[in-house]
């Protein structure tokens, strides 16, 4: 159920169970920068999942208004170009080696925003922790050709584990107090704490690209990665 009646001074109100909307953008933002990191030409791709992304949002709110036509042609139209955005960034890439570092993460964003805008239901977490999984693979893959600083492989990393977060948290405060709460300073305050952390493992990696130069590899450095988001993952839980 997407809708419980809740009684307020009285009445009978309607409350909808659904991702919140700060923190859904939030989480897409984020997920968008890590592609844009390590994605390299393909990356700014990206920028047509999320236009199309903002489509389906629309598409959501006019839902709850009731103008049930229109929001059905703004999720049709949202959906179609945020799904075009991803072969797009295949175009764009040019190479193969291009195309394996930017598809992971576009495909990530398409999802992580079907999980935070869903046709029904109250969001999908495990859509969400699958687009922010798929941001991290193309940082790996990014590592593993040698494509960016290690410095910008960590960076990518901390985005998507804070995309990560903060798409939980919004479907976690909308399922516990719904849209119709006035929920923005909680969920800025999740949302600075989430960058605190993030900008922490972004300044760990500044350190760790220094220790680099005496002699530790990229794919070392992917490893690397992988183990501070396990660990991010074990924190979390």
């Amino acid at each position: 159920m997407t809708e419980k009646s809740v009684a307020r001074d009285g009445a009978s109100v309607a409350v909808r169970r659904r991702p919140t909307r700060p923190s859904a953008a939030l989480a897409a933002f984020a997920l968008a920068l890590g592609t844009v990191l390590v994605g390299g030409p393909g990356g700014p791709a990206v920028g047509v999942v999320l236009a199309g992304q903002g489509a389906m949002a629309v598409g959501d709110e006019l839902r709850s208004r009731g103008r049930r036509f229109l929001s059905l042609l703004a999720l049709g139209v949202g959906g179609v170009v945020a799904l075009l955005g991803v072969p797009a960034g295949a175009v764009m890439a040019g190479d193969l080696p291009g195309i394996l570092r930017a598809l992971p993460g576009l495909l990530g964003v398409f999802l992580l925003g079907v999980g935070l805008v869903p046709l029904r239901g109250r969001g999908s977490r495990r859509l969400v922790k699958l687009g922010a999984g798929l941001v991290l693979v193309g940082v790996l893959v990014a590592g593993i050709f040698r494509a960016v600083p290690a410095g910008t492989l960590v960076a990518g990393a901390a985005v998507a584990v804070v995309g990560w977060d903060i798409g939980e948290h919004a479907i976690n405060v909308g399922e516990q107090l719904g849209r119709a709460a006035s929920t923005w300073r909680t969920e800025g305050v999740h949302a600075v704490g989430a960058g605190v952390v993030g900008g922490g493992a972004v300044l760990t990696g500044e350190l760790v690209d220094g220790v680099g130069s005496t002699g530790l590899s990229l794919p070392a450095l992917a490893l690397l990665v992988l183990a501070i988001v396990l660990l991010s993952v074990a924190l979390h839980e």
